[in-house]
């Protein structure tokens, strides 16, 4: 690890102002006229691109490019490249052949590219995304196919979620022991349950991976998630990240301290609006909750490739030149 197992309150809750840690890659893909494909299985040119987000954009923490087909990939789903825009299932696998199929993918490059965005971090934390049980199960067989199973079979599914939940939490031991310091774990489409549906077909399994880690891991879920706030801290989760639908006040009330809340800039609004505009916007976002320590400036979601990275350096800058 970079810094020796600080957790992320810690290192958060040091900042005298508020840090900034969006949900960007795609847009510096973008200017370098780099292609997804190559990125994601180049380990040298992935890293290229955190560099550029380090050196250029000024962030308070590294992330790689959010890549939601890993787990799937490896559970034999194929993948669409198409430019610069983030992958996409092309193909999912019949739900009795998951426990055949040969488990391949992406993952040994994206273990690579950990490890190399650990040398340029210096004494920044490094972070590294994980698609959540839930979301990589409908990823893998189809999310009209995952939503239909809760209904009507809703034993097989457990079944399916638990082998998924495995391939999850493989990948993060395995980067928590190349050495990176937190795990974002992507659960979007957990959003579109209720709160009995989460606590029965997501929580136990985001739980598993959470409390079987060593180090902190921040649990993602955008989308219409505030029913699963409670829910979510009692994952395990250090911290957790929300995108524009909660109001970042709410969030913070609504948890526990010393719980890290990362939020909440609406990604598509920093792809249209104009730099003014997205300044006046953060700092309102940030205004009431900026003398809590557990608030960390971020992107609802992850930013669209079209997003003029000027845009993403108001965002950064604005966030940063507030006081705590």
């Amino acid at each position: 690890m970079v810094l020796d197992a600080m957790r992320l309150y810690d290192y958060f809750s040091s900042f005298e102002r508020v840090p900034a840690v969006p949900i960007v890659g795609y847009p510096v893909l973008v200017s370098q006229n780099l292609d997804t494909h190559d990125c994601l299985m180049d380990p040298e040119k992935h890293a290229k691109v955190v560099e550029y987000v380090k050196t250029e954009l000024d962030i308070d923490a590294l992330l790689p490019l959010l890549d939601l087909t890993v787990e799937a990939e490896a559970l034999g789903a194929t993948v669409n490249y198409h430019g610069h825009d983030p992958p996409e299932i092309q193909s999912t696998v019949d739900v009795d052949n998951i426990l055949r199929v040969q488990r391949c993918g992406k993952i040994p490059a994206m273990l690579k590219t950990a490890k190399k965005m650990l040398s340029l971090a210096n004494d920044l934390l490094v972070g590294f995304f994980v698609t959540g049980p839930f979301t990589a199960t409908g990823q893998t067989i189809g999310l009209e196919r995952l939503l239909k199973l809760i209904l009507r079979e809703p034993d097989k599914l457990l079944q399916l979620i638990q082998i998924v939940t495995e391939i999850c939490f493989e990948y993060a031991k395995d980067l928590e022991d190349a050495g990176v310091d937190f795990i974002v774990i992507a659960d979007p489409s957990s959003s579109l349950v209720s709160k009995a549906q989460f606590e029965e077909f997501s929580k136990p399994y985001l739980t598993q991976i959470s409390k079987g880690l060593t180090i902190d891991s921040v649990l993602h879920v955008c989308g219409r998630s505030k029913h699963l706030l409670e829910d979510m801290v009692e994952t395990g989760a250090a911290a957790i990240s929300i995108d524009q639908n909660i109001s970042l006040e709410h969030a913070v009330s609504a948890t526990p301290k010393d719980v890290i809340i990362f939020g909440n800039y609406d990604p598509a609004k920093l792809l249209v609006e104009d730099p003014l505009t997205i300044r006046k916007k953060v700092i309102d976002m940030l205004t009431s909750v900026k003398h809590r320590r557990n608030v960390v400036s971020s992107t609802g979601c992850d930013v669209p490739p079209k997003t003029p990275l000027e845009n993403v350096k108001i965002f950064i800058q604005t966030s940063k030149s507030i006081m705590r």
